[in-house]
């Protein structure tokens, strides 16, 4: 059982809180208790009111009351029934509305605390998600790793609120009905048994069933995002392909599975709660049979213990009801959350502490070289091999070769997104290491053919990744005449203009200036165009040309492309070849 207890899905959830939430779990327990204790106070509080109501003499002649009227702060308020009765009434108008406070105020702790919760572990994912190697992320599919943060609701929402809402429930239970069973041992033992009993039973039944559709809806949402996803990101070949149908059959059919599956979750999760109800009434008429028939109670007697089983059905029951239905939802949640554990530990083991946030940039004063680096994809045939050539800081390198030959692979190794499987790179003689390559990486600009352009204004996809507050509008400015953005007048704007996702109200030859203009903000010691003119016509790539001549001997410049003109001013060139044969 300790065992069992260990390994149980919720410890492993809370080991992976930070200790932070962890201190904040033990205050909620504590308000859980107190307000346990409270509940039952109040259901002993009212239970005897209704009892005073109903027969105000029998119950001033109460043996309790007596010890307390003998009390001289207590006797003017206890000398008669009437003067009981206002009593109480007082005590209910003020416990009542004071315990339905505290139980709000510990809903709107639970809830917080499982929003805080999913945001923790909202954040570990997208941490441990970017911390993978980028050999990892390019055999991925995005939509699934963005499906996959999102479902930290599941975790905080729908399976820690639940668990906390259950454990709450259970300390008001046991508080409440270990009292009624001091009070009226034989009836109460009945009710718990035959309630609790069924709760157990019915949950028990229902447990394949809530897996099972619970498993499908989380795999029709994947593959739901995964339509969405192709068909939003591909919009213009969707259009252009006419294929916009097979999408929406796709995704249709996806939707119609999930609605099957989501109405039978639901089904699961509400029957329980109707048979508790069915059954709770049924125990209470039950125990009324019992009390007057068979333990051969006075009327009087059971009009009593009916009024205190009444008053503690009116709250055990609902309670029940509320604990079958967290344990249906924290199975609801169950298959989300272990594929977030899956992926958290997974990445715990893949991946280790950048420190990007603090590292400065490694020293580039003289030259990196490659010597002997070979490089190969999983278990493909060597895309690089024995790749040796020096480049002096301030000079140019031009690289050509035809597609396949390995040109993005080299500019990858070149940005330490992958390190060689033999031989080395080197900066000013130190070799780049897992250890050192985000050092590195402070000292590169990179302008790719297609660069990503998000949806915001122009400063902020220049001053990419900088919060708006503390973006260098005099830095955008420059960079962009070094850039040669000459279309600023056109934005309404200028550069607080929106230039839409992936900068649709843009120019090809636009959005090229605007990834130049970005690479230039980060003021780097090697700045890199990787295959940055290909898609650009004639025109556009001499502006590029006269761009990169400017820059010449003030920055170290690696420039990919397959047109000869762009390259033709290099210091040094690099010619590629397929396969087997030499570079």
């Amino acid at each position: 059982m300790i065992k069992s207890w260990k390994n149980s899905l919720f410890v492993q959830v809370y080991g992976l809180c930070p200790a932070r939430l962890q201190r904040r779990f033990g205050l909620l327990l504590v308000y859980m208790l107190l307000l346990a204790g409270g509940e039952t106070a109040v259901v002993g509080l009212i239970a005897f009111y209704a009892a005073a109501v109903s027969d105000p003499q029998a119950t001033f002649q109460l043996p309790l009351l007596h010890k307390l009227g003998g009390y001289a702060l207590m006797q003017p308020l206890l000398d008669s029934p009437r003067a009981l009765i206002g009593l109480l009434s007082v005590l209910v108008i003020v416990a009542v509305p004071a315990k339905n406070i505290f139980r709000g105020f510990v809903v709107y702790r639970i809830a917080r605390y499982s929003a805080a919760l999913e945001a923790a572990f909202g954040q570990q994912l997208l941490s441990g998600i970017m911390a993978r190697d980028y050999r990892w992320h390019v055999s991925q599919n995005s939509a699934d790793l963005v499906s996959i943060i999102n479902w930290r609701h599941h975790l905080g929402r729908e399976y820690v609120r639940p668990y906390l809402n259950l454990v709450c429930e259970m300390c008001m239970l046991v508080v409440m009905l270990g009292g009624l069973l001091l009070v009226q041992p034989q009836v109460s033992l009945l009710l718990i048994v035959v309630q609790g009993g069924a709760g157990v039973l019915v949950y028990r039944a229902l447990r394949r069933g809530l897996d099972h559709s619970a498993s499908g809806c989380r795999d029709c949402e994947i593959a739901i995002n995964r339509h969405i996803t192709r068909a939003i990101h591909g919009v213009k070949d969707v259009k252009i392909t006419a294929t916009a149908h097979r999408f929406i059959v796709g995704f249709r059919q996806q939707a119609q599975r999930f609605a099957r599956l989501y109405g039978r979750q639901q089904f699961w999760r509400e029957s329980p709660l109707l048979a508790l109800e069915s059954l709770g009434f049924v125990l209470i008429a039950g125990a009324i049979l019992l009390m007057l028939f068979v333990l051969d109670y006075s009327p009087l007697k059971t009009t009593g213990t009916t009024a205190l089983l009444a008053v503690a059905a009116w709250r055990t029951l609902p309670a029940f009801n509320r604990v079958v239905s967290s344990l249906t939802g924290i199975r609801t949640a169950r298959p989300y959350v272990l594929s977030l554990l899956e992926t958290l530990q997974f990445n715990y083991a893949n991946t280790h502490d950048d420190g990007e946030m603090d590292v400065t940039p490694l020293p580039f004063r003289r030259e990196i070289s490659f010597n002997n680096v070979s490089f190969a994809y999983e278990s493909d045939s060597a895309v690089l091999d024995n790749i040796s050539f020096t480049l002096a800081k301030g000079q140019s390198l031009g690289i050509m070769g035809p597609s396949g030959c390995g040109k993005s692979t080299l500019v990858d190794l070149l940005c330490g997104l992958l390190l060689p499987d033999s031989g080395t790179i080197a900066v000013d003689g130190l070799a780049l290491t897992c250890e050192n390559v985000v050092a590195w990486r402070r000292n590169i600009g990179y302008v790719p053919q297609f660069p990503y352009i998000f949806d915001g204004t122009l400063a902020e996809n220049v001053a990419f990744g900088v919060v708006s507050d503390a973006i260098d509008t005099e830095l955008v400015l420059q960079v962009c005449a070094m850039a040669g953005i000459d279309f600023l007048a056109q934005l309404p704007d200028g550069i607080y203009s929106e230039i839409g996702e992936r900068g649709v109200r843009l120019s090809g030859g636009q959005r090229q200036r605007v990834a130049i203009a970005r690479a230039l903000y980060r003021k780097p010691e090697l700045l890199i165009f990787d295959e940055a003119t290909s898609a650009l016509d004639e025109e556009k790539d001499a502006e590029i040309r006269r761009l990169l001549c400017q820059l010449k001997g003030e920055q170290t410049l690696v420039i990919v492309s397959h047109r000869p003109s762009t390259v033709a001013d290099c210091d040094m060139m690099l010619q590629m070849a397929v396969a087997s044969e030499k570079v």
